[in-house]
């Protein structure tokens, strides 16, 4: 599954969302006009107007005032809902009625499926995201929503939670981290904020027979003003009704072809149809199904794995369930699973329980097949034959994400612990120099919350220093759900105190420039005002100057002697195309020149991103060794750019 073509893909459908959207909206506007048309002729049968003839009922005042009004309230009513759906997809959860499971949840419910987002999160290169309960929805179903990976949210009901084994809820989530992978988020909640837009007429119709009917309890105006605001409301509703026609076209033309898509994304991950499969034949077979309570579900049926709503196929934003089970399984013989509403029989949580589910999760991160699925995924990055001979990752890789399972158990409670977890990243940044360190804490103590958080950072720094340096950045990875648990202020003095520890040795290295953006790139969407930006570049020769800063870098960091970093560039280089541009001096690559390079690279259309993505792993790869540090160089620079993170595995690192 080549992601950064389908994210091209749901681009073009945003191109064909806004066409649709534009010809709905001119078909309303002409509706409205002879609605108005036909007010006027009935209020001057009433003799309430003296107009001369009927054709003035269509002059060009009258058509031009019309349609300035219907697209102004269409416009206000899109920005309005814009405006609500700008904090991504928090804000999106939210308003479904969803509640943040903590991090550290004792529930082992919530443990499991904050685990197997966890697992999915780390094998696919993107950051864990945060997990919503809707507490109240008995149907079985979940969604993704936000406008980027750095954003986004994974949401989750009751009924799935409560319905569905380990094996089934891998399936949902691997099907809801390919629609925040392939682009579909984003198509997604401009479908929500444009077709609002046209159901607003609808709402407004209502609005207006509703207030009719209270008014006509409380006053004794004459029958004919009744007559005409019930005929205004009367005619508002039906143009809302039609407009909800072509909402629901529009949702449904765009939505189904996405939704096959989810599920082959969803076998290819975890390389287990049954997961997916089995999770829809219990949706199919359950009394609730996977339908929603939330008067939302009509604007948000497109975002879940099941249609929230009881429609006809017509009007369905997904395929019939036995048809998506019919393309995971060709020889399924048609039998659902059954399921009611009454709760499924959990065990008893005792110590003994929870300490085989921990056995359990450990035995599940270190299988590989389950992250190799999702790294060849992710970066699909090696179509050549020669290349893809040296870089595919085999199911008995080891990777890192497969290898957290040995992290210290403290280590990793204080990474989930939204109090704790800050101690954690501080730790990252500590120095290994004894003075240096006690200089970086002595710079900070006086912004921190208590006084026992030195304590705390120092002993998370010394399980941090008994392990691999490999771990750092997925460690850090870990860490986001709980660091976006922190309120606005905290958030702010997290950060200065980052950038005193980054300091205290007046330079920044790459490593702290890495870890430093990973950071406020994956938090700054919820403590501040993040501008979406929109590709700039779509072809190479445009970005040949950032890409030769970056690519230059790379080569310097991951190579000892001047042949072989002079080769990397090369190859690099002549990967993408650029075979006249030249290794830059050492000096016009550290990280003043390095971080404006890689963000002008995340201004580029997501098949450019992924041509030069291809290109750096050639470049790092040309010696068959992985350092440390290329590894957080490559992942972060995919960070800024959007993209999944290329999980790659030669078998030998260096130091």
């Amino acid at each position: 599954m080549n992601f950064f073509a389908e994210q091209d893909h749901a681009r073009r459908n945003s191109k064909w969302l806004i066409l649709l959207f534009v010809i709905a909206v001119i078909i309303l506007i002409g509706l409205s006009n002879i609605l108005i048309a036909a007010c006027l002729w009935m209020f001057d049968s009433t003799s309430e107007l003296n107009l001369p003839d009927n054709r003035s009922f269509f002059s060009a005042d009258i058509l031009v005032f019309v349609s300035l009004v219907m697209t102004s309230v269409i416009i206000c009513a899109i920005a309005f809902k814009w405006f609500q759906l700008k904090d991504g997809g928090r804000r999106i959860a939210e308003s479904l009625g969803g509640q943040r499971i903590p991090p550290n949840s004792q529930h082992p419910e919530q443990q499991q499926i904050l685990n197997v987002v966890e697992e999915m999160a780390l094998a696919s290169g993107m950051p864990v995201p945060s997990v919503y309960l809707l507490k109240d929805e008995i149907g079985i179903n979940a969604f993704a929503a936000g406008h980027t990976p750095a954003d986004a949210v994974i949401g989750i009901t009751q009924g799935a939670l409560e319905q569905l084994n380990r094996e089934q809820l891998q399936g949902v989530v691997a099907h809801e981290f390919s629609h925040i992978l392939n682009g579909d988020m984003r198509l997604n909640v401009r479908l929500i904020a444009l077709l609002s837009g046209i159901v607003f007429i609808a709402n407004l119709g209502e609005f207006i027979l509703h207030t009719q009917r209270y008014s006509h309890r409380s006053s004794s105006r004459s029958n004919n003003n009744d007559a005409r605001v019930a005929a205004a409301g009367f005619g508002l509703l039906a143009l809302g009704w039609i407009g909800l026609f072509f909402a629901n076209m529009i949702k449904a033309a765009i939505s189904r072809q996405r939704e096959y898509l989810a599920d082959a994304s969803a076998v290819q991950f975890t390389r287990n149809p049954n997961g997916i499969a089995d999770a829809l034949k219990i949706i199919g077979g359950y009394d609730a199904g996977s339908g929603l309570r939330t008067p939302l579900s009509q604007e948000t049926s497109h975002m879940f794995i099941g249609d929230a709503r009881r429609l006809g196929s017509f009007f369905a934003t997904h395929p019939a369930i036995k048809s998506r089970i019919k393309r995971i399984l060709p020889r399924w013989d048609g039998a659902l699973i059954k399921r009611d509403i009454k709760k499924v029989a959990k065990p008893i949580y005792s110590k003994t329980s929870q300490q085989q589910a921990k056995q359990q999760r450990q035995e599940q991160l270190k299988k590989t097949v389950f992250v190799a699925a999702a790294a060849e995924a992710a970066i699909d990055a090696l179509d050549n034959k020669s290349e893809k001979a040296e870089f595919t990752l085999s199911e008995n890789t080891v990777t890192v994400s497969g290898e957290l399972a040995h992290l210290p158990d403290g280590l990793l409670s204080l990474a989930h612990d939204p109090c704790g977890v800050i101690s954690v990243v501080y730790a990252l940044l500590l120095s290994n120099d004894e003075a240096q360190r006690a200089k970086q804490l002595d710079d900070i103590k006086d912004n921190l919350s208590k006084s026992s958080r030195i304590e705390e950072t120092l002993q998370a720094w010394s399980w941090i220093n008994s392990v691999d340096k490999s771990y750092r950045l997925p460690l850090l990875e870990l860490s986001f759900p709980a660091l976006k648990c922190m309120s606005a202020k905290q958030y702010q003095r997290f950060m200065d105190n980052l950038r005193s520890l980054i300091k205290a040795d007046q330079q920044v290295d790459m490593y702290e420039w890495c870890l430093y953006h990973l950071v406020k790139h994956y938090l700054s969407h919820q403590f501040e005002k993040v501008t979406h930006s929109k590709p700039v570049y779509s072809s190479i020769p445009a970005l040949s100057e950032p890409f030769s800063v970056v690519l230059s870098s790379l080569a310097y960091f991951g190579h000892d002697n001047d042949t072989e970093t002079q080769r990397a560039f090369g190859i690099g280089a002549n990967s993408i195309g650029l075979y006249t541009i030249t290794l830059l001096p050492l000096e016009q690559c550290q990280v003043e020149h390095f971080g404006p390079a890689v963000k002008k690279l995340a201004n580029a259309y997501p098949q450019i991103k992924q041509r030069i993505l291809r290109a750096l792993v050639a470049c790092v790869c040309l010696d068959k060794q992985l350092t440390v540090l290329e590894n957080e160089m490559i992942r972060c620079i995919a960070a800024v750019m959007d993209c999944p993170g290329p999980q790659i595995s030669l078998g030998v690192r260096r130091p």
